[in-house]
């Protein structure tokens, strides 16, 4: 398999590079244009034997990139979170600008560049273009995106993400547990299908599962629940 993951230095997005290369797949890892640890992610990635990218998020430029990589899969694992967003200097609605908006501009460019690739895509349980959320709105409008960039897709709608991260998030892990242990009993009275979609999930198992999505048949599906494990 070619990939280009986009997203590559995000707690999913490393953790793809990392097993497309374990089975020695040709992997393009794409690192932000004024990336303030590119230093860090050029050895990270050379270590692995993974070919980088800088190209800004740019249509135009991420085409000609496409075109020079000629992937068979375009992962698309853009997010961002308030702390994150705040030390990028991002402003605003940032799920608008950065979840959607990266992932817009994704599309367009595999539009621009004419590559049947297949797209997975990294979204949420609840992502739903009238959603009261602004984080769950805009996955809603990403994947909207998604299914209209004219090539094969896969969506995949995780609940919580949790594992080893290099940010802690206690309040994540808590969160994870309490909920687990919550669905365990819905599950225990029949309520197995909700339970499962739900339930949270780690990042190297949701990363396995995303490649799975890379070579899935039929396309065009979305994913969730049991489906990631």
């Amino acid at each position: 398999m070619k990939a280009l993951v986009l997203g590559a230095t995000g707690f999913v997005g490393r953790e793809v590079v990392r097993q497309l290369r374990v089975r020695n797949d040709y992997v393009v890892a794409h690192i932000r244009p004024g990336s303030g640890q590119r230093a860090q992610w050029l050895e990270r990635w050379g270590e692995l034997g993974a070919t980088v990218d800088e190209s800004p998020w740019d249509a135009t430029a991420l085409a000609a990139a496409l075109a020079a990589h000629a992937p068979d899969v375009v992962f698309i694992l853009i997010g961002t979170t308030v702390k994150r967003a705040k030390g990028d200097g991002v402003d605003g609605d940032i799920y608008q600008r950065v979840d959607y908006g990266l992932t817009k501009v994704a599309c367009d460019a595999i539009r621009l560049s004419k590559l049947g690739c297949r797209i997975v895509y990294l979204s949420s349980v609840g992502a739903d273009v009238q959603a009261r959320s602004a984080y769950l709105r805009a996955r809603g409008q990403a994947e909207a995106e998604v299914k209209q960039a004219g090539v094969p897709w896969a969506i995949a709608r995780p609940a919580i993400i949790t594992g080893d991260r290099e940010d802690s998030r206690p309040g994540e892990r808590a969160g994870a547990i309490v909920g687990d242990a919550g669905l365990a009993v819905v599950h225990w009275f029949g309520g197995k299908t909700l339970a499962a979609r739900y339930r949270s999930t780690t990042n190297d198992v949701l990363a396995a599962a995303l490649l799975r999505l890379a070579t899935v048949t039929p396309a065009d599906q979305i994913f969730d629940g049991a489906a990631l494990r």
